[in-house]
């Protein structure tokens, strides 16, 4: 199978807007725009590359994007989410150019990067039908939705009857654009925490997902540990449990994996076919 690479393409206005693009010979293709993880402050693009999905994607005739974005560090939210809207519309606007199907898009991403693409999945139509850009005019909608440890919410409250311990997702003030920790709870950061979390905007219109932890999961004892180190913390399966359940009142399909209950060979690629 051939594939054309285009290295570093400037999707949008900010030095961080560059993606790359992974397109199959057999076209129009389906295809899967990747966001890489890093905790909103680090990590690149390139990432994907060491991941055998990305492979595997291409054997099935699936191109790939894989984008950076904004960091917390210079640019809060929503900076890095709004460029996740503005990737997926510049993807379809390139849809021609590059010979893949602008109906047949799924987004991925690990940790930060699959909060970033869940966000953006979840939360609908986000095209500007007015705008004077033609690029913003484009459709946001994709077809599924895969993750890799994705934390589903940036709000503290999501925690409550699920964990007991002590530890704060870091990095949040930065994040959010917030003085301190102490500052968390005042009314105005937690509609702002409200707006940051994926899981709040679950809809009948949302996609379908599959969702991957390396983390156990007891079935037993549907909790994280007090003792959990805050890296499980933040990246819990109890994260897609909770999401599952928003799924299931909306009978939408939701695949989660955990470490005791790990990704079968081809499962990810079959759970994609069937929905892009």
């Amino acid at each position: 199978m051939s594939v054309q690479e285009y290295k570093d393409i400037q999707y949008g206005p900010y030095e961080r807007n560059t993606l790359d693009a992974y397109i199959v010979g057999n076209k129009p293709s389906p295809v899967l725009i990747y966001f890489h993880g890093g905790g909103y402050r680090s990590g690149d693009k390139s990432l994907f590359l060491s991941i055998d999905l990305m492979q595997e994607c291409l054997d099935a005739e699936i191109s790939i994007i894989t984008c950076n974005y904004r960091f917390i560090t210079n640019d809060p939210f929503p900076a890095p989410m709004k460029d996740g809207v503005r990737a997926i519309q510049f993807v379809r606007f390139m849809a021609k150019t590059w010979g893949i199907n602008p109906h047949r898009i799924a987004l991925a991403g690990s940790s930060a990067g699959g909060h970033l693409a869940l966000w953006n999945a979840l939360k609908g139509e986000m095209a500007i039908p007015d705008s004077s850009d033609p690029i913003e005019r484009i459709s946001t909608k994709v077809s599924a939705f895969v993750g890799f440890n994705t934390q589903v919410s940036k709000d503290q409250r999501f925690y409550k009857d699920i964990y007991d311990g002590q530890h704060i997702q870091p990095n949040l003030p930065l994040y959010l654009n917030i003085p301190s920790i102490d500052d968390l709870y005042r009314p105005e950061n937690l509609k702002l925490a409200a707006q940051a979390s994926a899981i709040n905007y679950m809809s009948p219109d949302s996609p379908p997902a599959f969702m991957d932890y390396d983390i156990e999961l007891d079935d037993e004892d549907l909790c994280i540990p007090a003792e959990a180190p805050v890296h499980d913390v933040i990246h819990h399966p109890m994260h897609g449990y909770q999401l599952k359940k928003r799924y299931e009142d909306f009978h939408i399909p939701l695949e989660l994996r955990t470490k005791n209950n790990p990704v079968q060979p081809g499962e990810i690629i079959e759970f994609l076919f069937n929905h892009l």
